[in-house]
């Protein structure tokens, strides 16, 4: 017998990595979309949960407050999240509810240097809280 494998014990070998492989790739592609408004919900659905709610950020206030004493706000508004909220109605849910609330994750003040007075800029983001009922 020659030593090493054969070309047959290599193919088979091959074959084992490239499926172990592909498994390792779906796998974490189904965690990436459980970590998801819309993977959360499904999960939830086949649980036979009553309720669900799903937080999307909705805009992002973002600023800049120079050292003359400026300041410039920026809101960028987030797209996609009524397509994310019918793709959740899609799968058995009825939405109930909303309320947004604007949650500030920093500010910065600065003094004028001509004059009186200070520039603020608040950052933050609004997050849409959205509760849905099950509706089976």
């Amino acid at each position: 017998m020659p030593w090493g494998k054969s070309d047959e014990e290599k193919q088979v070998e091959a074959a084992q990595r490239k499926l172990q492989a592909q498994q390792a790739e779906e796998q974490r592609a189904r965690e990436a979309f459980l970590r998801t408004p819309v993977g959360q919900a499904t999960e939830a659905k086949k649980r036979g949960d009553r309720f669900f709610e799903a937080q999307l950020d909705a805009a992002q206030l973002k600023g800049a407050a120079s050292a003359f004493g400026s300041s410039d706000n920026t809101v960028r508004r987030h797209a996609g999240a009524p397509d994310t909220l019918g793709q959740i109605e899609e799968i058995g849910w009825r939405l109930e509810h909303v309320s947004h609330a604007f949650i500030e994750t920093g500010a910065t003040t600065t003094n004028r240097m001509l004059g009186t007075g200070q520039g603020m800029v608040t950052r933050g983001v609004v997050t849409g809280f959205y509760l849905f009922r099950n509706a089976d």
